[in-house]
Order: structure tokens, then C-alpha cells, then sequence
């Protein structure tokens, strides 16, 4: 798989088990109080493999939103640690939106003039 350059990637250990973040991740009262996502932010479920996987979709909503912002995929890796734990990765990424075949957008299949 090739890294998105402009991916935010966070990982730590945790000590807790990764059913016990996954329901951190899933439930919105816990998702809530541990991520403290803002107001006018908009959460989607993309992908989800249970106590492994979840991909959600943010994108910032109502008064003060920027428009045109890119909606992002904002991923969580769990993976069981030997020690009873969980190594957690966060990975936060734009949401890449394909171009139209007739779009007049530059962008990297595009040559330069």
C-alpha cells in the first residue's frame, strides 16, 4: 500500500484491550468524551472489521465550515499487543475525489504547460 503524503499517522501503545477501544471508537457517548470531535463535524461509518478496523468519513458541517473543505477518511488500526493490550493507529487522510474525464482541473495525470 502506498502512503498518502498528506496522511496524518498517530500510533502508541495503549493499555487496554482492543475490544475495550473498539467500543471507545463506536459507541458516540465514548467516541465523544475521547476524541472530542467538534460540533459541526459529521461522522460516517466507510469500513468497519470489529475490534481491528474503522474508517470514518469527517467532513465539517454548519456555521463556520470551510467551503470546499475536502471531507476526509479518518481510519483506526487495532492490533492485540502480547501484553494484553493494543497497538492503536490513527491515520487521517483527504478523501481523494477522482476527476472527471473532461474535467479542466490540474492535478498528477496532467502535464504542465
Amino acid at each position: 500500500m502506498i502512503a498518502d503524503p498528506d496522511a496524518l499517522i498517530f500510533e502508541c501503545a495503549l493499555d487496554a484491550p482492543p475490544e475495550k477501544v473498539w467500543r471507545a471508537l463506536t459507541i458516540p457517548e465514548y467516541l465523544e468524551r475521547w476524541l472530542k470531535p467538534a460540533q459541526a463535524v459529521d461522522l460516517d461509518v466507510v469500513t468497519s472489521e470489529e475490534n481491528r478496523s474503522l474508517t470514518y468519513r469527517w467532513r465539517e458541517s454548519g456555521q463556520g465550515a470551510i467551503v470546499g473543505a475536502e471531507d476526509s477518511l479518518v481510519t483506526f488500526e487495532l492490533t492485540p499487543t502480547n501484553d494484553g493490550g493494543t497497538w492503536f493507529r490513527l491515520t487521517h487522510a483527504p478523501m481523494a475525489m477522482p476527476a472527471a474525464a473532461n474535467s479542466n482541473l490540474r492535478g498528477p495525470a496532467m502535464l504542465a504547460a
